[in-house]
C-alpha cells in the first residue's frame, strides 16, 4: 500500500486529509486501533503546520505520504512552511498543575508518544516528519 495526499494548509481541508487516510487504511484490513492513532497524529500534525508554519500569508500545501512494508505503517509529512523541528520541541510537564502550564505542546507530545519512531529533516525549502508505527497485525 502506498498512497499521497495533497491538501491546501486550511483548517476546512484537514478533514479531507484524515478520512481520506482513513478510509484507505480501512480499505487496506488495518485495524481501527492503529487507524485511530494514525488520525490522531495527521490531525496534530497537519494543524500544527496550518496554525503555524505559514505566517507569511503565502498559500501553502501539506503532503502525506501513507506507506506499509515489513510491518510497519510509515506516515510521512512534506510542507513549505516555515522550518520546525518537532523533535527539537521541550516536552511538556504533564505532571504539574493544568494551571501552571503554558498552552500548547500537547499535541506533539501524544504524536511522540503514540509513534514508535520520528525522524524529522528540513530538505529543499520544506519540513519533512516520518512517523512510523509498527502494524500488530503483521507481528
Amino acid at each position: 500500500m502506498q498512497i499521497r495526499i495533497t491538501v491546501p494548509c486550511q483548517h476546512a481541508r484537514l478533514r479531507e486529509l484524515t478520512t481520506t487516510i482513513d478510509d484507505v487504511l480501512h480499505q487496506h484490513g488495518v485495524a481501527q486501533q492503529l487507524r485511530h492513532d494514525v488520525r490522531l497524529i495527521a490531525e496534530e500534525v497537519a494543524c500544527n503546520v496550518v496554525d503555524h508554519g505559514g505566517a507569511d500569508q503565502e498559500p501553502h500545501t501539506i503532503v502525506t505520504d501513507v506507506s506499509a512494508r515489513d510491518g510497519q505503517l510509515i506516515i510521512e509529512f512534506r510542507d513549505d512552511g516555515n522550518a520546525f523541528d518537532p523533535l527539537s520541541a521541550t516536552a511538556p510537564d504533564v505532571d504539574a498543575d493544568i494551571h501552571d502550564r503554558p498552552i500548547g505542546g500537547l499535541g506533539l507530545h501524544l504524536v511522540r508518544e503514540l509513534a514508535d519512531s520520528l525522524t524529522y529533516r528540513r530538505e529543499g525549502g520544506h519540513n519533512v516528519l516520518r512517523v512510523t508505527l509498527r502494524d500488530k497485525r503483521a507481528a
